[in-house]
């Protein structure tokens, strides 16, 4: 009897994050729905779902966590890498959550809202000394001895103007250097902050919401929000009693 093979494609790896914290979602009770129609995902541990033998078409992916809100996105495998196609999906807790701090609210509707997060320039992850935009390569002043940079992507502080930008880590070259995947889009004062960036919910007709832990300490963030393709920056104190709506 010949001996049966079975092949198997990678099509999807979602790895999916707790929005205020940056740590991976450890939560069993997970469902994803594809197209409005439920798939099965692997669980790989530390938040990492692989998805295999479903085709590499675009869809609208619904992501369901116990404890999180629920969460549409877009795959879009012309965005990803060809041959491991990967997305990073960031949760927000729900406001009944039982695990962790108790969580703070900013929500609303706003037309032409496209995208939405926040840093918090108090609380800098390590600061840029210089950057070699020749060889996208920057150097860091951190306290500690490594910079202890443990996610893809952090918001680049501007002092100056009170802005922040995107930057993405294509390589950890040593502890005190890594390699960007593109250079800021403009100039950055010397010593400028590294900050975890806290991302936000926005749907197709600017309904938007975004959650912060009330941790006891200072809860001043800087959200930055696009509008019709223009970004702009709000200075939030979840502390707070009234936290005002974007405009």
């Amino acid at each position: 009897m010949e001996k049966a093979v079975i092949h198997y494609t990678l099509d999807l790896l979602i790895t999916l994050y707790d929005s205020t914290t940056g740590h991976a979602v450890d939560e069993r009770n997970v469902q994803f729905f594809k197209n409005g129609d439920f798939v099965t995902a692997h669980a790989r541990g530390e938040g990492c779902y692989v998805f295999m033998n479903d085709g590499r078409e675009n869809c609208l992916m619904r992501v369901e966590v116990y404890g999180y809100e629920p969460q549409n996105l877009k795959v879009d495998y012309e965005k990803m890498d060809k041959i491991m196609p990967m997305l990073d999906v960031f949760l927000i807790p729900s406001e009944n959550t039982k695990r962790g701090e108790p969580v703070l609210t900013l929500k609303g509707r706003l037309p032409g809202l496209e995208s939405l997060e926040a840093i918090h320039p108090g609380r800098a992850v390590t600061t840029i000394r210089d950057i070699d935009t020749k060889k996208r390569i920057c150097s860091l002043f951190s306290p500690n001895r490594r910079a202890n940079l443990t996610e893809s992507a952090y918001g680049l502080f501007n002092a100056e103007k009170i802005t922040f930008e995107k930057i993405e880590i294509a390589e950890e070259m040593s502890e005190k250097k890594i390699r960007l995947r593109k250079n800021p889009e403009e100039e950055y004062p010397p010593n400028s902050s590294l900050c975890r960036i806290i991302y936000g919910q926005v749907e197709e007709d600017g309904t938007y919401l975004f959650r912060v832990r009330n941790d006891g300490r200072s809860l001043r963030y800087l959200i930055k929000y696009v509008v019709n393709g223009q970004p702009r920056y709000k200075k939030v104190d979840f502390g707070e009693p009234d936290i005002p709506s974007l405009d």
